[in-house]
């Protein structure tokens, strides 16, 4: 039936008819809307056989953003490293939701790599790990204030 109807659209349009769509209260009494309610309603409970069972490309393309999304979740999760960007993100659904735009000196700050003093020592390049200040390791590690 949907087909039908989708196709007799098509007709028309070739012919240069205008079918206007208009949204109607449902449940206020009007007595077409009641009727094709009801139609409906009967429509769906028939025992016969699916005329009509293609799911919406939006329907499949919400499900895979979700599927995959909850794969790199658990990814994620269960990952060991990474300690200092899950501190500041400790979700992809809480990165997705963020608007950080991406640039170096942020991956560097997530990543703990960089031009700072802990990584550089870490790889021998610099003798000291301090912050310029002297009071503290200059790292990126969210502070446990």
């Amino acid at each position: 039936m949907i087909e039908l109807i989708r196709n007799k659209f098509i007709v028309l349009g070739h012919l240069k008819w205008i079918v206007p769509f208009g949204w109607v209260k449902a449940h206020a009494g009007i007595e077409w809307n009641e009727m094709v309610d009801r139609l409906a309603k009967e429509a769906a409970v028939e025992d016969g056989p699916v005329v009509y069972d293609k799911i919406p490309k939006e329907v499949i393309v919400t499900r895979e953003k979700d599927h995959g999304q909850q794969m790199w979740e658990q990814q994620w999760m269960n990952k060991r490293k990474r300690a200092v960007t899950k501190a500041f993100l400790p979700s992809v659904k809480k990165r997705l939701t963020e608007k950080i735009p991406i640039f170096p000196e942020l991956t560097n700050m997530l990543t703990g790599h960089g031009n700072i003093k802990s990584y550089l020592y870490r790889l021998g390049i610099t003798d000291n790990q301090m912050c310029p200040c002297e009071e503290e390791e200059q790292n990126c590690r969210p502070s446990q204030i």
